[in-house]
């Protein structure tokens, strides 16, 4: 077997304390806590659609401890179902069915080994045990009752809160094989709650109602129920997956009542908002780890087009990134145009309100310079290239404007013009090849045009029509998103011919900006009031939009260049007329984390 040294060129090292500052890829042993330790990329989780269940449902159970591998039994249909189905990682298949059809039953276990028990009609005590044929029954709980929230395996599982009481109940029964045992109480009575949790000695109980809705979240060590911190969003009816340590909690309803997409990730401390589900439901089936977890069925609310038998898989798939304070512009500014890398930019133009302004910077990865202004002052950000070979076309001066300058790294020159006057969004490697598309001429534009580097050429329109949208790529790969009017989330790819749609981001607004080199791989950030916090930041896979690290200052018509790995922010507007920003902000997208070896 290969050892950590002859992989790394070093021993683990055993140290009283955390190094300072580790390295992607080190290994210690912090022999204070007793715990191994390493230092990896931090990664954020996205859902991805996958096959649906046979039989669509909601309020039953689950067991696995992946996306790959997963067991869905009972549910409420017309009537209850004792149904069983297996997951694989890409379809369900039906297996045999529970000896007592029921809903609102408790889960534990994994796919081959599981443990369902209560539920409802009438509320029951039955507890069956699945392996991996067959569901078989053992001994009762000592109270009936369903709706509450499970964790743990077919030999260590835990039951908490749930009916009949009509606030809800706080009864906490431990299983250990054979018997279920009453422990201590939870410290609020609740039913619709959900739990996470390895075994029967640590657990996590999430939201929930009695009287109202319930924020609260309580943490079990196998003796007590302390109060953690609260989640985000109050719900009834949401999946769970992990444990007590890292967790997950998606789905769910709210008051109003409407089913929700949100997902909110458990850090052992507090609960953050994460990457949404691409269908609102509650009272799913849910399972897996903070890292592989599965979203299956549940109820999409009435009259509404998703399906009841939809299945989504959780994903720690994408590097998490982050923003950092780079020098300020020299002139404050919004509707700025940009080009270049994150160490060797342009800001082109813009508007200080009022005041559409000829300016032209340059950033060297630390500060801002001004360089020789555009010929002709204008707002607008149809612009691309490098800091040595870029391009700026349209834009508002004193009307919707055609021109067109070209820069050489010294100098800004006209060259011909586009054929529409407009505010139009690009792309481009540099002011030999662009694409011009969009922008607001007005109405909202759908055209497209094509640079060779002497004349524009109109060739095939996009989709949607709109204006103040994120973009970035080439003349033949491209991406548009988001856009006004009313804060479009749409997203659209060119192919060197065509526009296609594709997924949407997960916050439609307008007035965001983008960066990437193609358009398999953006970063989108930014919101122009009244979408707030306008420091949204989004990142694309050629897929799908994951959310991640907000930019520091909330700003709209930003300014923006580089790619998806390593971007630029700059100027934009803040919250308020005249508020014009000079922020500057880099974008990493990759953070090291440090983890132990039982982070899951």
């Amino acid at each position: 077997m290969t050892t950590y040294k002859e992989l790394k060129g070093t021993n683990i090292e055993v140290n009283s304390s955390d190094p300072s500052n580790p390295i992607e890829g080190q290994v210690w042993f912090n022999s204070t806590s007793n715990v191994l330790k390493g230092q990896r990329p931090t990664l954020a989780g996205s859902w991805a659609t996958s096959n649906n269940m046979n039989t669509g449902r909601l309020d039953g159970a689950a067991a696995g401890a992946s996306n790959s591998s997963a067991l869905a039994f009972g549910g409420e249909i017309a009537p209850p179902t004792g149904k069983t189905e297996s997951y694989d990682g890409t379809s369900w298949t039906e297996v045999n069915d529970m000896n007592t059809a029921r809903y609102g039953q408790g889960g534990a276990g994994t796919q081959t080994a599981a443990l369902t028990f209560g539920g409802t009609p009438p509320e029951s005590d039955k507890t069956e045990s699945w392996n991996g044929t067959n569901w078989t029954e053992v001994n009762d709980l000592n109270d009936a009752r369903q709706l509450g929230g499970s964790n743990g395996t077919q030999t260590s599982a835990l039951l908490y809160g749930g009916t009949p009481t009509p606030g809800g109940t706080a009864n906490t029964e431990s299983w250990n094989g054979t018997n279920w045992t009453e422990v201590n109480n939870l410290n609020t009575p609740r039913w619709r709650l959900s739990g996470a949790g390895s075994d029967n000695t640590s657990a996590i109980a999430i939201s929930g109602r009695n009287a109202s809705w319930q924020a609260a979240v309580e943490s079990w060590n196998g003796t007590s129920w302390t109060e953690v911190n609260d989640v985000n969003t109050a719900v009834i009816g949401s999946g769970a997956a992990g444990n007590q340590s890292f967790g997950l909690k998606f789905a769910g309803e709210t008051p109003a009542p409407a089913q929700q997409t949100a997902t909110e990730e458990w850090n052992g401390t507090n609960w953050t908002e994460v990457a949404d589900l691409s269908e609102a439901r509650d009272r799913p089936f849910g399972n897996g780890s903070r890292s592989s977890a599965l979203c299956s069925g549940g109820y999409p609310g009435s009259g509404s087009s998703p399906s009841w038998n939809a299945t989504e898989e959780w994903s720690l798939t994408t590097l998490v990134g982050a923003w950092a304070t780079g020098g300020n512009l020299n002139t404050g500014r919004y509707i700025v145009g940009g080009a270049g890398t994150y160490t060797a930019a342009l800001a082109i133009g813009g508007d200080t309100d009022p005041g559409r302004v000829a300016i032209t910077e340059s950033y060297n990865g630390t500060n801002w310079t001004e360089v020789n202004d555009l010929n002709t002052a204008r707002q607008g950000r149809g612009s691309n290239g490098t800091q040595t070979s870029a391009l700026v076309y349209g834009g508002y001066s004193t009307a919707q404007s055609t021109l067109c300058e070209s820069w050489n790294g010294s100098n800004w020159t006209e060259v011909n013009d586009l054929n529409q006057a407009r505010s139009a969004e690009g792309a481009g490697a540099d002011n030999t090849s662009a694409l011009a598309f969009g922008g607001n001429a007005p109405p909202y534009s759908a055209n497209t045009e094509l640079w060779n580097g002497t004349n524009w050429t109109e060739v095939n329109n996009l989709g949607t029509a709109r204006a103040g949208a994120g973009s970035n790529g080439t003349a033949t790969s491209a991406l548009m998103y988001g856009g006004a009017p009313s804060n479009k989330a749409d997203t659209e790819s060119w192919n060197g011919t065509n526009w296609t749609e594709l997924n949407n981001l997960n916050t439609g607004r307008e007035g965001l900006n983008g960066a990437g080199a193609d358009n398999t791989s953006a970063l989108g950030f930014g919101a122009h009031p009244p979408v707030t916090p306008g420091a949204q930041t989004e990142t694309w896979n050629g897929t799908n939009w994951t959310e991640t690290s907000d930019l520091n200052a909330a700003r709209g018509y930003i300014g923006g260049t580089g790619t998806q790995t390593n971007a630029l922010a700059f100027g934009g507007q803040l919250v308020g007329p005249g508020a014009m920003a000079t922020n500057t902000e880099e974008w990493t997208n990759e953070v090291p984390t440090t983890v132990t070896f039982s982070d899951s």
